[in-house]
C-alpha cells in the first residue's frame, strides 16, 4: 500500500507542478513580453459587447464601475435579450453622457451567442470585448488593456469574489481550474475562456468563427470560439495578471453553483478538444483514486493512513497552488483548501449522480435546446 500511495503522488505531484509552477512561471514570462510589444492595442478602436437578460438587479455594479473607469472605448453596446425587468432604463438613466447603445433582440433571436453575433454585424470596431452584465472593472482597465501588444484573441482572467464566507467555496475550484489553464498556456496552449472578459479582433472573428459547430448550445460561446481560433491558427494569448481582470460574484445559491459547474463540464466533451479531454480524463482518475483510497482506508480502520493520505494531498494543493493563489490575490480563498479536500469527494460523487439525472438551464432556457448542425 505504501508503494502505492508514494506512485500516486509521485505522479500527481509531478504532473501538476509540471502545469501550475514550470507552466505559470512560463506564462507570466509570456505576458512580460506581450507588454513590450510595440505595437498596442489602441482603446479607441474598442467596442464592448454587454448581453443581458433582465439583470435589473445584478446590474448596477458593472454600471457603477464604468462610471469609475479613467479612460473608456470607443462604444459600450448593450444587447437586451427579451428582458422584461427594466433594465435599459436602468443602464440609459446611470450612464447618461458615456458612449452607449442598447440593441434590442427581435423575435427569433434569442440567447447570448445569437445575441453577440447580432452586435457585431451593428458595429465596426477593430477589437470586440465582451463583458458580462454583473462583472466589475477596475478603474485603471482599459489603461491596463492597452499597455497589450496587439493580438487577435486575448483570454482575459475572470475572478470570482465571495460576498459570504461560505461562498469562498465557490471561488475554490474555478480558481484551481484557472491555474492549471494558465499553467497549460504557459507550457501550451489555454483550453479555456471566459466570456466575462473576452477580447478578439473582429477580422479575426469573421475568419474563423463556427457557429454552426455549437448552435445547439445555448451558452459557451466563449470556449467555443477559442477553439474556432485555434483550428484557424489564429495569435491566441492569455493573461492571468490582475491588473487585467475583472471580478464577478459568485452563484448566489447552491443550486445556481450546481448548474454552472454542470453547463462547465458538458462543454468539455462537447468541444472535442484532445488535449482537454486527456487533461479532464487525468482529473478524474487521480480524483477517482483519492476518494477511492479515503474510503478504503476508512472502511478497513487505518485511520492513521487516511488522515495521512489526506494531509498529504492537501500539503500538495497548498504548495503547488500557492503562486497562483498569491497572483490573483485570494490568500483568504487559499487557506480554506483543507477544508475543501474533506468536501470534494461529496462533491464529486454529486456532480457525477448529477450529470445522469439533472439537466441545468441557462438564464431559464435548456442548454441544448437546438437541434446539433449537421
Amino acid at each position: 500500500m505504501i508503494v502505492i500511495l508514494l506512485t500516486y503522488f509521485f505522479i500527481y505531484s509531478a504532473g501538476l507542478g509540471l502545469i501550475v509552477l514550470v507552466g505559470l512561471s512560463r506564462q507570466i514570462s509570456k505576458e512580460r513580453r506581450y507588454r513590450n510589444h510595440d505595437a498596442k492595442i489602441d482603446i479607441n478602436e474598442i467596442v464592448v459587447l454587454i448581453p443581458y437578460r433582465n439583470e435589473a438587479k445584478r446590474i448596477d455594479v458593472l454600471l457603477s464601475a464604468i462610471l469609475r473607469l479613467k479612460q473608456h472605448p470607443s462604444k459600450y453596446v448593450f444587447i437586451d435579450d427579451h428582458s422584461n425587468d427594466g433594465t435599459d432604463d436602468l443602464i440609459i438613466e446611470k450612464l447618461n453622457g458615456l458612449p452607449i447603445e442598447i440593441l434590442k433582440l427581435t423575435d427569433g433571436i434569442t440567447g447570448k451567442k445569437r445575441a453577440l453575433r447580432y452586435a457585431i454585424d451593428q458595429t465596426n470596431e477593430k477589437y470586440i470585448l465582451t463583458w458580462d452584465a454583473d462583472v466589475v472593472p477596475g478603474p485603471d482597465y482599459f489603461d491596463q488593456l492597452g499597455q497589450l501588444g496587439a493580438a487577435e484573441m486575448y483570454v482575459l482572467p475572470a475572478i470570482l469574489v465571495a460576498d459570504q464566507f461560505m461562498k469562498r467555496f465557490y471561488e475554490i475550484d474555478v480558481i484551481l481550474v484557472n491555474a492549471v489553464n494558465s499553467g497549460l498556456a504557459g507550457l501550451s496552449r489555454p483550453i479555456m475562456s471566459s466570456g466575462a472578459n473576452f477580447f478578439y479582433e473582429r477580422q479575426a472573428f469573421l475568419e474563423a468563427d463556427n457557429y454552426a459547430s455549437h448552435a445547439h448550445a445555448a451558452s459557451g460561446d466563449d470556449t467555443y470560439l477559442l477553439r474556432d481560433f485555434r483550428l484557424n491558427e489564429k495569435d491566441v494569448r492569455l493573461v492571468s495578471d490582475r491588473r487585467n481582470a475583472i471580478t464577478t460574484e459568485t452563484p448566489v445559491t447552491f443550486k445556481e453553483f450546481i448548474d454552472q459547474r454542470l453547463r462547465w463540464i458538458g462543454k468539455t466533451g462537447d468541444l472535442k478538444d484532445n488535449l482537454s479531454t486527456y487533461l479532464a480524463l487525468f482529473q478524474s482518475v487521480l480524483s477517482i483514486l483519492y476518494i477511492a483510497g479515503l474510503i478504503y482506508f476508512v472502511i478497513t480502520g487505518e485511520l492513521y493512513m487516511a488522515m495521512l493520505f489526506y494531509g498529504l494531498k492537501t500539503t500538495l494543493d497548498l504548495m503547488l497552488f500557492l503562486p497562483f493563489f498569491l497572483r490573483i490575490r485570494r490568500m483568504m480563498t487559499w487557506i480554506l483548501i483543507p477544508l475543501y479536500e474533506l468536501l470534494f469527494p461529496f462533491y464529486n460523487i454529486l456532480i457525477l449522480l448529477l450529470l445522469f439525472v439533472y439537466k441545468p438551464q441557462w438564464k431559464g432556457r435548456d442548454i441544448y435546446a437546438q437541434k446539433k448542425a449537421p
